[in-house]
């Protein structure tokens, strides 16, 4: 069945995520290896990963075959300017064909905005895993130094003797450039790749005369190295301690005591918590007469014993409690279970 002039079956129907999904699918793709340290990035990886980016992006297709990518460094790129090995069987050269010359000068990265890495070569925290060794649990901190960032130059040149094969290349360099940059995932780091500029070199005349057509793009990949012997795990807590000092001369059962002496004057704060024991004891340390009780709060009933012997009960304080060094003081007080109930005694040391 023939098929409509127009008609394309290559499009894509499911769009991608953006926003703080698509930062989150990248994290992701960082850490998502079997280990919960990123990748360590290389030189030799950046050229790997722009070699597929060139097959696998810019590659085109010319009477039903992909055309082939040659990777050459600048002394294989002079020997084979020189050698022309690329031929069929009877010697002559077979055109298209794609050639990638990196250049060896790799420079200061602007990855970082031309930022330079904080100096000391430290290492920063990349991410706490709980551990657990079947008896305690605790916490493993992954550092990961800061990259280093790179630039990296290379030359992508197509060799052709027809125009629309170089229209071809050249639009799809274009529309993958048309934002400034295309990225590539080396070892799942981002990297962006920027086109610098698009240059004519047909006037080459190694092939006999020859007429055909080389068109240079300059790229740079703004990418940075990763060195995995810089990561650190560094085991941190095994189990927290929690300690509380109490002073016992103050808090019994949820039951605040406050005795300040100063001088011949004695201020006794009482303080009953919600769900506080209704009762407690003390031993009093000076003797004393109390002739006030004031700061009565959500308390309907006081009864005051000393030595078992009962003193005072109810609110209001009419003549003075005695008590005596050494002398026991028992207290029931009467609330609602949940309020919090407060009172003090205010008196005289003898």
């Amino acid at each position: 069945m023939a098929v409509p002039k127009g008609f394309r079956n290559n499009i894509n129907i499911n769009p991608g995520k953006i926003g703080p999904e698509r930062r989150q699918e990248i994290l992701d793709d960082i850490a998502d290896h079997g280990t919960f340290l990123p990748r360590g990035v290389s030189e030799e990886d950046m050229d790997e990963t722009f070699v597929d980016f060139v097959k696998n992006e810019l590659g085109i297709t010319v009477d039903d075959g992909k055309v082939p990518v040659l990777f050459l460094t600048i002394q294989r790129w002079s020997e084979f300017t020189k050698t022309w090995q690329f031929s069929d069987k009877y010697n002559d050269i077979q055109l298209p064909f794609i050639t990638i010359v990196r250049k060896p000068d790799a420079q200061v990265g602007q990855n970082q905005a031309g930022n330079y890495n904080i100096p000391g070569n430290r290492t920063y925290t990349y991410m706490k895993v709980p551990t657990w060794d079947g008896a305690r649990k605790g916490v493993d901190v992954y550092k990961v130094p800061q990259p280093t960032s790179v630039d990296i130059s290379y030359e992508i040149r197509i060799f052709t003797n027809r125009m629309k094969d170089l229209n071809k290349l050249n639009s799809l360099v274009q529309r993958t450039f048309q934002s400034r940059q295309a990225y590539i995932n080396v070892k799942g780091h981002p990297m962006p790749v920027h086109l610098e500029g698009i240059s004519d070199e047909s006037d080459i005349d190694d092939f006999e005369n020859a007429r055909f057509y080389v068109q240079l793009f300059d790229m740079t990949l703004l990418g940075y190295i990763l060195d995995e012997n810089d990561f650190e795990v560094i085991p941190t807590i095994n189990r927290v301690y929690t300690l509380i000092e109490l002073d016992e001369n103050k808090t019994f059962h949820n039951v605040i005591f406050d005795p300040i002496v100063k001088g011949n004057t004695a201020t006794y704060t009482f303080v009953f918590k919600p769900r506080s024991e209704p009762r407690f004891s003390f031993n009093a340390q000076y003797a004393i007469s109390f002739n006030q009780l004031i700061n009565v709060e959500d308390i309907s009933r006081i009864v005051i014993s000393v030595n078992g012997v009962g003193v005072f009960d109810g609110l209001t304080l009419t003549s003075p409690i005695a008590i005596s060094a050494n002398s026991t003081v028992s207290i029931r007080v009467y609330k609602s279970n949940l309020a919090t109930g407060k009172f003090q005694l205010i008196g005289n040391t003898i």
